[in-house]
């Protein structure tokens, strides 16, 4: 399957911010590669849609909370439909449309692979755009509102983005 692999493994200390990537090249490349199989509970989604969140450059760069693993396909949430599963809940999603994290295999990829307990089956009605960006942005809308009780005020540099939206109608609520 065709793929956006990691040139590089591990960590880097010299991680630019995500507003000052302008070439991913040093960190990606496109190839050929197996596609994966479903572990334990697992399903095998064809990926339609695959977000590049600030997550997304700072992981490629070596500079997030885990290791870069080289050769592995790069991205963390996409969507897609299952193809494929291993376990009895996985295999009543084939067919299905979800929203989903990569688990082991990522997202810039035609197939990933990703746990079943945690994709997101999505409505019919829901652009892939949107199914695509379900997960990173509103996890990290709500964590950082759940901040602002402490300070009792945020300022959000990107309002009009969609991080800055979701925090925007979460403050709202709160």
């Amino acid at each position: 399957m065709n793929a956006v692999i990691l040139r590089q493994g591990g960590y880097a200390p010299d991680a630019l911010p995500a507003s000052q990537v302008r070439d991913v090249a040093r960190w990606l490349e496109q190839a050929t590669v197996a596609t994966p199989a479903p572990g334990v509970d697992q399903v095998l989604i064809k990926v339609k849609a695959a977000m590049v969140n600030p997550s997304d450059l700072a992981f490629i760069q070596g500079g997030y909370g885990q290791p870069r693993v080289e050769g592995a396909p790069a991205g963390f949430e996409g969507v897609g439909t299952v193809v494929a599963g291993n376990g009895a809940y996985a295999q009543s999603l084939i067919g299905t449309r979800v929203a989903f994290v990569a688990a082991g295999s990522g997202a810039w990829a035609q197939y990933v692979a990703a746990d079943a307990a945690v994709v997101i089956p999505l409505r019919p009605d829901l652009r892939d755009e949107d199914g695509a960006a379900l997960i990173v942005n509103p996890l990290t809308a709500a964590a950082m509102v759940d901040l602002v009780p402490e300070s009792g005020a945020f300022i959000a540099s990107g309002a009009a983005s969609q991080l800055g939206k979701l925090m925007a109608g979460l403050a709202r609520e709160t």
